[in-house]
C-alpha cells in the first residue's frame, strides 16, 4: 500500500526540517500575475455573425448585456424566443460552480444556441453577479478566461466583484473574431469541433490562487484511486418562460491510498459528485478513468458526496509511487504551473501550510 507520509518524508528526511522544493524560499505559490494580459478564444466556438439574438430573463444581467452590446461590434437584439444566447438565474444547488456557459446546439464550431447562467445557490453581491454574468455571456461569444483586468479573468486572477465589466482587450478580441462575420450573413463554414471539445465553461464558486489557499479551502486532502463511475441524476432547471436546462452528472467512486487532511485515510472509500460526463464535459474537469490515481482537494457536499475545491484542486498522478508527477486538470493559474511537480514535494508544502504560522 502506498504510504503518503513515506512519500513526504522520503530519503529519511523529517518533515519539520525539510525545505520547500516547489518554490524556493516560499510556500505560497502565487498566481501568475505576469502572464500575458490578452484575451483568449474558447476553443473554436463563435457565433454565426455579429447580430446575436439574446433572451435575458435575469435582471442582474442587464448591465452586462448592455456592456457587450454597446462597447463591442456585436449587435445584441433582445428577443422572446429563437435566441442564440439565453441568460438566466437558477438555483442548481451545491455544484461547485457559481456561473455556467453551455453550448446547447451548434454546427461545426458555430454556436446555434448557448446559455449563460448564474447559480443562485451561492450568495452574490450586485457587482459580483454582474461580473459572473459578464463572464458567462462572454463565453457564449467564444471568449475564454483571460488575465486582462476585466470580467473574463474575474475569480481566476482577481476579484470578480471589482472587475465586473469588459475591458479594451475584450473589445479588441471580439473585433478581431467578428470582423468578417457581417451581420445578416451568417458563417457556418468553420470545421470542428473535436469530439471531446468542452461545451460547458464554469465560473467556480471557489477560485484558489495558491496551494496554501487550496489547502485551506479543502476539508479533505487525499491520494485516491478511481474504482467506479456511475451516471448521476441530471441537474434540471425549469424557468417560468418554459426554458428547461439539463446538465448531466456522474458519481465517481474512489479508494483512499492516503490522507493528509481530514478524516479520510488509507482503506476508506468515498464518492465524488462530478458535473458533466464523457460526452458533455466541463472545461478543465474531464471525466475520470477507472484505475487512475489522483491527488484531490475536496469539500463535502452535504449529501454524503464530495466535490473538488475547483479544477485547481484536482491532479492526476503519473504512476504508482511516491515519486509520481502531477498532471493538473486546470489549464491556467498556479495549479497549471505545477505540471510535472513531484507528489512528495507538493505534499510537503501542503503539510507546511497546515502547520501553525509561528511553526514555519
Amino acid at each position: 500500500m502506498f504510504n503518503l507520509f513515506d512519500a513526504i518524508a522520503s530519503n529519511g528526511e523529517t518533515i519539520v526540517n525539510r525545505k520547500p522544493i516547489i518554490v524556493a524560499g516560499a510556500l505560497l505559490i502565487a498566481f501568475l500575475a505576469g502572464q500575458a494580459a490578452e484575451a483568449k478564444r474558447w476553443g473554436c466556438w463563435i457565433q454565426a455573425d455579429r447580430n446575436v439574438k439574446i433572451r435575458n430573463t435575469a435582471n442582474n444581467a442587464t448591465a452586462a448585456v448592455n456592456d457587450w452590446n454597446s462597447l463591442t461590434i456585436l449587435n445584441l437584439t433582445s428577443v422572446g424566443s429563437g435566441e442564440e444566447t439565453y441568460v438566466f438565474n437558477a438555483n442548481s444547488g451545491n455544484t461547485g460552480w457559481g456561473g455556467l456557459a453551455s453550448i446547447v446546439s451548434y454546427s461545426g464550431c458555430t454556436i446555434l444556441r448557448a446559455t449563460a447562467q448564474l447559480n443562485t445557490y451561492y450568495s452574490w453581491t450586485t457587482n459580483a453577479a454582474r461580473g459572473v454574468h459578464c463572464q458567462e455571456i462572454g463565453h457564449t461569444f467564444g471568449l475564454d478566461h483571460s488575465n486582462d483586468g476585466g470580467c473574463m479573468g474575474g475569480g481566476y486572477w482577481y476579484d470578480i466583484a471589482t472587475h465586473y465589466t469588459i475591458v479594451q482587450k475584450n473589445i479588441n478580441e471580439i473585433g478581431t473574431m467578428y470582423a468578417s462575420r457581417v451581420a445578416g450573413s451568417p458563417d457556418f463554414s468553420t470545421v470542428g469541433p473535436e469530439v471531446d471539445t468542452p461545451r460547458f465553461h464554469a465560473f467556480w464558486a471557489n477560485n484558489p490562487r495558491s496551494l496554501r489557499e487550496t489547502t485551506g479551502l479543502a476539508s479533505q486532502i487525499v491520494v485516491a484511486t478511481v474504482t467506479g463511475i456511475a451516471k448521476g441524476a441530471p441537474i434540471v432547471n425549469r424557468q417560468p418562460d418554459g426554458h428547461v436546462s439539463r446538465i448531466p452528472t456522474q458519481r465517481v467512486s474512489f479508494s483512499v491510498e492516503g490522507g493528509i487532511k481530514g478524516s479520510l485515510e488509507a482503506g476508506d472509500s468515498f464518492v465524488l459528485f462530478q458535473n458533466g460526463n464523457a460526452a458533455n464535459r466541463f472545461d478543465e474537469d474531464p471525466s475520470y478513468a477507472p484505475g487512475s490515481r489522483h491527488l484531490l482537494f475536496l469539500t463535502a457536499r452535504g449529501d454524503g458526496t464530495y466535490l473538488v475545491v475547483s479544477p485547481s484542486g484536482r491532479f492526476e498522478l503519473s504512476d504508482g509511487d511516491g515519486h509520481s508527477e502531477l498532471i493538473p486538470a486546470a489549464t491556467q493559474g498556479f495549479a497549471a504551473d505545477l505540471k510535472g511537480a513531484k507528489l512528495q514535494h507538493v505534499m510537503f508544502d501542503v503539510v507546511r501550510s497546515l502547520a501553525p504560522v509561528d511553526a514555519e
